[in-house]
């Protein structure tokens, strides 16, 4: 007996083993042999497979491909990786890449076809999946880029260059630190560290460089990459730019800061002319000896007073409230400049007479306005009030108006404290103030300007601070539309309604 295997016995084990279905069929289409894998991939046993015909298996969107299959086979050609789809018993349908082949019999003619059938829907899911992965990190907003464990970007997406500046083009082949400031280099070691020991870095806020040079604050999730024996090659990193949300945070913290400082304010500027009112309607209940004469009119001075004082701080915040809300309504009519001007300056005239205050008002005949007479004295009275609180005694305040481009502009002037420059932007936002706490030294609640501001806007008008400094007084002007102007935006705000 030969010691070597018989060689179609040794193709017959090959065919058997093989994890690809292995299958022979006629011109005709119909099957002779059935393989293993065929029975795995397909369903069929062989006998139930073996003599029916290999449409069996093939959707009947698909009865086109075996013409062409067996007419191909016929002229002697092969088909190689013809991937399509199959059915298996169960009645699914499976991805399949088919090597189809012609059996020569003894004289060289076709007398068969082979074919064989490899089951690629796990690949094909695969490459969809990876194709479904690349477009959600292309279109993505965050920067996703992989490296090395040198720091060496391998790939950079849309979000990357959109973030960084850099193209793909210009940042693939470069190490990292090309984003990263100097003095936050050692953050780049100590990731790579991390990720060389298999450990994720999650939500790490820092700043970046871009290309420009302009520093940008994000959020960094990094990722190690693992091959195929699970070793570590390299790293994935998510950046997300978060300059945007840390402004607003910050800005929420300041206002909820301001929110509280203002609480704290309006108690303390609530409480002060209260206890005085409470005071002295108790002393002039109980009928006290001393509330005679001179003492008693000083009283009810001091009540007017500071019931007058709680009822502005009350309006104030009325009025801010109603700004807010969009529920706060102008009455409009056409206004004589100088006689709103002389009557907000009457209003306070005792308190600047009380400081030694001089007032003046240089106001141009024949100015008018359309406006609502009433809030147009309530700015011009803040205006004056402020200038009156922050200019000491022996000071002067100026109110002057005239025309400029079409504008009625009225300004007013005082000698007092000034305005530092970082602090002008600030000027006109609800309960800034540049003294702050119940223990500084000007009273109030940083609404007056706030409010002015809105005043004017509502009518058409703006509203700007100047100071040369510190100690060198400050002047606040107020443009607002002409009347005959006024009139004409009026129309036209009408029409488009």
């Amino acid at each position: 007996m030969s010691d070597r295997t018989d060689p179609e016995a040794q193709l017959a084990a090959i065919v058997a083993s093989s994890d690809d279905a292995i299958v022979g069929k006629d011109l005709e289409g119909h099957i002779t042999s059935w393989n293993e894998a065929a029975e795995r991939m397909f369903g069929y046993t062989p006998d139930e497979a073996v003599g029916r015909h290999i449409t069996m298996i093939i959707p009947e969107d698909r009865l086109g491909e075996e013409a062409y299959v067996l007419g191909e086979v016929r002229k002697g050609n092969r088909i190689e990786h013809y991937e399509t789809v199959r059915r298996r018993k169960d009645g699914t349908l499976i991805d399949v890449s088919l090597t189809v082949l012609p059996v020569l019999n003894a004289a060289g003619q076709v007398a068969g076809v082979s074919k064989i059938a490899r089951d690629v829907t796990q690949t094909k899911r695969l490459a969809r999946e990876a194709f479904r992965l690349a477009a959600i990190v292309e279109s993505s907003d965050d920067a996703i880029l992989r490296k090395d464990l040198n720091g060496v970007i391998q790939t950079w997406n849309r979000g990357a260059e959109r973030i960084f500046g850099y193209t793909a083009e210009e940042a693939i082949g470069r190490n990292i630190t090309m984003i990263i400031p100097e003095e936050r280099l050692p953050e780049e070691t100590e990731v790579l560290t991390r990720v060389r020991a298999g450990v994720s870095v999650e939500h790490f806020e820092t700043v970046r460089k871009r290309k420009d040079g302009r520093l940008i604050d994000i959020s960094l999730t990094v990722s190690p990459i693992r091959g195929a024996k699970g070793e570590i090659i390299g790293a994935s990193k998510i950046a997300r730019d978060i300059t945007e949300p840390l402004r607003l945070r910050a800005q929420a913290e300041e206002a909820s800061r301001m929110k509280d400082e203002f609480l704290a304010v309006l108690s303390h500027e609530l409480r002060t002319p209260l206890n005085t009112v409470l005071g002295y309607a108790r002393m002039l209940k109980r009928d006290d000896q001393r509330m005679t004469g001179v003492v008693r009119d000083r009283a009810l001075d001091a009540l007017e007073r500071n019931a007058d004082t709680l009822s502005r701080l009350v309006n104030d915040i009325l009025d801010t409230s109603r700004i807010v809300t969009g529920k706060l309504r102008l009455w409009l009519e056409t206004s004589d400049v100088k006689d709103f001007v002389e009557d907000a300056m009457e209003t306070v005239r005792p308190q600047a007479d009380a400081k030694g205050i001089a007032l003046h008002a240089q106001v141009d005949p024949g100015l008018s306005v359309l406006a609502d007479r009433d809030r147009l004295q309530q700015v011009l009275w803040n205006l004056l009030a402020n200038a009156i609180k922050f200019t000491a005694s022996g000071g002067a305040i100026t109110v002057l108006g005239g025309m400029r481009e079409e504008a009625v502009v009225i300004s007013v002037q005082d000698t007092g404290i000034g305005i530092s420059r970082e602090h002008l932007p600030y000027l006109f936002q609800r309960f800034w103030q540049a003294h702050t706490g119940v223990s500084r030294e000007f009273a109030g609640l940083g609404i007056g300007l706030a409010l002015a501001r809105h005043l004017v806007e509502l009518h058409g008008g703006t509203i700007a601070a100047e100071s040369p400094g510190v100690g060198r007084g400050a002047t606040f002007t107020v443009s607002l539309p002409a009347a005959h102007k006024a009139v004409a935006r009026e129309r036209h705000l009408r029409t488009a309604g």
